[in-house]
């Protein structure tokens, strides 16, 4: 049977969901599952955060950590800007995770905090935004 886009990523999702339920019945372990277009098992959201980290000059393992320092929070507002821009399937819940577990609603007010700091103006923001997105565009353009 053949599947409109949307319909398959609705059905995917209910897949995905109901494994999570499954593993968490009979394991007692919460897990997380993202969803992508397996064409190119290089472009992941994962891989994404490692090169956003790396135009930065940041560790990966700088998006779990529990701060409020300023280099860190931009670091997760922008990887979440370009995840959602690139990554379209993905969630906010999965995206939560990807920083340690945060809420969704974090990753809302995150997303939407980066919009305000790009709006106003803030050069500092926007030439690591700027820096990021030339990354991730090189990387999308190399691996295609």
């Amino acid at each position: 049977m053949y599947y409109g886009a949307t319909q398959q990523i609705t059905e995917a999702r209910h897949i995905a969901r109901s494994a999570q339920q499954q593993i968490k019945d009979k394991t007692g372990m919460q897990v997380t599952m993202v969803l992508y277009p397996s064409e190119s098992a290089v472009k992941t959201p994962e891989y994404m955060l490692h090169i956003i980290a790396a135009a930065l000059n940041e560790h990966p393992q700088n998006y779990k950590l529990k701060t409020r320092v300023r280099n860190i929070v931009e670091l997760r507002f922008i990887a979440a800007l370009c995840l959602r821009s690139n990554f379209p399937t993905i969630t906010l819940q999965q995206i939560a995770a990807f920083f340690g577990g945060q809420d969704h609603t974090s990753i809302i007010s995150g997303i939407t905090r980066a919009y305000d700091l790009i709006y106003a103006g803030d050069e500092k923001f926007i030439k690591k935004y700027k820096a990021a997105l030339a990354a991730v565009n090189l990387w999308l353009r190399n691996d295609a």
